[in-house]
């Protein structure tokens, strides 16, 4: 049984495996990142309609390296042969942002001053959405190689 997954604000972004790559990540457009009915599908613009990523889960190779693995803010994937970060330690951050510039410009400089409270806010909420994207991909029939590591 496949289980649905679905988040907004997330990240998509080539990924290099190097230790420089956490910490000088390109910031990314956010994007909506789906798993139903057995695919994978990532979409930049919501209101265009055309993702930038659709394929099957099942065989999905689930790459993550161990330094990201330990992050949990995120997986790694191999599509048309190439690694692939979906990042999720941005979520919170662009909600956060987006709620404060409903309520005016003062909100929002004050919520764009708190990069500490952002940062935890960032990994907790990226530990639990990492976790259900994981589990999506594997009901869905994802192989995971780096379970061992």
């Amino acid at each position: 049984m496949d289980a649905e997954f679905f988040q907004e604000l997330s990240s998509m972004e080539p990924f290099k495996d190097s230790f420089w790559w956490a910490i000088k990540r390109p910031r990314t457009t956010p994007c909506e990142v789906r798993v139903a009915h057995g695919e994978l599908t990532i979409t930049h613009d919501p209101g265009a309609g055309v993702p930038m990523v659709r394929v099957p889960t099942a065989g999905l190779e689930i790459i993550t390296p161990g330094r990201v693995r330990r992050l949990e803010a995120g997986v790694v994937l191999r599509i048309a042969g190439k690694p692939v970060a979906v990042m999720f330690d941005q979520v919170y951050a662009r909600q956060r942002l987006g709620a404060a510039k409903e309520q005016g410009a003062g909100a929002f400089v004050g919520q764009a001053a708190q990069p500490a409270a952002n940062v935890r806010g960032n990994m907790g909420l990226a530990r639990s959405i990492t976790a259900r994207f994981l589990a999506a991909l594997l009901a869905g029939g994802a192989v995971d190689t780096t379970s061992g590591t």
